[in-house]
């Protein structure tokens, strides 16, 4: 719980500014659009760089120093951008908030201090806690925006990140010997198979494309609102939109997982971003437009956001965990700076432009995504193998290469072989076949 809460925090301080920062940042001088979606999207490019950096020296120094330096890192960087008068200085405060890339040492000290039955409901608390930082970020930053200053939000974060110091050092239990390399860190070794695996580049590319378009989007939208209401009452807007949004996913997840309509969900929400920007660019030039498309816009992110990484999972080798769940949020940072600066890059020409680039961005995205394997074609197969062999490892490599095997485990508890595979590609007689033969070579007990 107190590392959800860190996380969180540090979420909350990254999102908060979303809403606000480009009303915030053209009134600086040298603004213009490109330097606005600079500075919305800043961030993102440095926690992708650091992200493996400070995992690696984790390793070596521990966690906790690796995340209390991060943290460290961030508050000097809302400092920064708290104290900016220009653009420019905006945008170098919002890259030293990125650097304090954290995520992936935190996730290492969660399973560094959590055993493996439950370290899945450990991460879905971490996922839940960002959901909530950005839902509660997104309503909380345009009123206090409004009724002070945006220099204000950027002291909140960082006086947050301080609380989240204490948090550590006087909450969080110390994990139990010297840090060891886990599974859910990111492996180099592992990177060559995740970026061959297509399920998991889908995955990758629908987080790029969608963080991509919701940093696009607030490059313009905050600025075309404000045409019709006082930046102080713009709230209004982002509550509702923000909660019909939220209310929806958790029946739509359900909905997902108990009628085993994953993909059939995440394609239909990808077809509610096209839907809505369809709306923007037919709109975006009146009030009832603009909070149409941010209204259908918002159900189909919060569908995504944990239909995304719920899919990912189930095309993961235990042993590429670490690294799949790296190259997925590097590709959801990195998706983020480059919708900043494409997205203020193509404003600068017309907003026209902007929302028609992200109508034609999602819809190559929902084609890609129509050749996803279907989650439901997975199965798992399972064989006691007790005494019949001698060693397991070799059985389990070569099952595991097999055409269609997703995973393969040998649970020790139990003395079982443990398969993840599509039934699409292979069958369960395939693999008790291929299993006899295996085993008639190994050596016995």
């Amino acid at each position: 719980m107190s590392l959800s809460l860190i996380f969180s925090i540090r979420m909350f301080g990254l999102f908060i500014v979303l809403p606000v920062i480009s009303l915030y940042a053209r009134k600086m001088p040298g603004s213009d659009p490109f330097w606005l979606g600079l500075a919305l999207g800043g961030y993102g490019l440095t926690q992708a760089l650091f992200q493996v950096p400070f995992g690696m020296l984790s390793d070596k120094l521990g966690r906790k120093p690796v995340i209390a330096m991060g943290l460290i890192i961030f508050f000097l960087g809302s400092v920064v951008a708290a104290e900016a008068h220009s653009v420019e200085t905006l945008f170098l405060g919002r890259l030293l908030q990125g650097a304090g890339a954290i995520a992936s040492v935190i996730i290492a000290l969660m399973a560094d201090l959590t055993r493996e039955e439950v370290r899945t409901r450990a991460m879905a608390g971490i996922g839940m806690s960002i959901g909530l930082a950005f839902a509660m970020g997104m309503i909380v930053g345009p009123i206090v925006g409004a009724h002070w200053d945006v220099s204000v939000l950027f002291w909140m974060t960082a006086a947050l990140s301080l609380l989240s110091l204490v948090i550590l050092f006087a909450v969080v239990p110390n994990p139990q010997g010297a840090v060891q390399k886990n599974e859910m860190e990111l492996s180099i070794d592992q990177l060559g198979y995740v970026l061959r695996v297509p399920s998991l580049l889908r995955m990758d590319l629908s987080v790029f494309v969608l963080h991509s378009s919701l940093t696009a989007v607030f490059v313009s939208f905050p600025i075309l609102l404000s045409s019709y209401m006082p930046e102080k009452a713009m709230w209004h807007v982002y509550l509702p939109v923000i909660l019909s949004g939220l209310v929806l996913m958790v029946p739509g997840m359900i909905y997902a997982e108990k009628k085993k309509k994953l993909k059939q969900t995440f394609l239909f929400s990808i077809l509610l971003i096209i839907v809505s920007f369809l709306i923007f660019l037919s709109g975006y030039t009146n009030k009832v437009g603009l909070i149409a498309g941010l209204t259908i816009f918002f159900i189909g992110f919060n569908l995504l956001e944990p239909l995304m990484p719920s899919i990912m999972t189930r095309f993961v080798r235990t042993k590429t965990r670490g690294t799949s769940s790296g190259v997925f949020n590097m590709s959801q940072f990195l998706g983020a700076f480059v919708g900043g600066s494409a997205g203020g890059y193509l404003v600068s020409i017309s907003d026209k432009v902007l929302f028609g680039g992200l109508l034609i961005l999602s819809v190559v995205w929902f084609l890609v995504s129509l050749g996803l394997t279907d989650p439901n074609h997975l199965q798992i197969f399972e064989r006691e193998l007790g005494a019949e062999v001698n060693d397991p490892s070799p059985i389990c490599r070569q099952v595991g290469a097999m055409t269609g095997v997703i995973d393969c485990r040998y649970l020790e508890k139990t003395k079982t072989l443990w398969v993840k595979y599509l039934k699409t590609d292979l069958s369960s007689d395939d693999l008790n076949r291929k299993l006899e033969s295996l085993i008639a070579n190994s050596p016995a007990q």
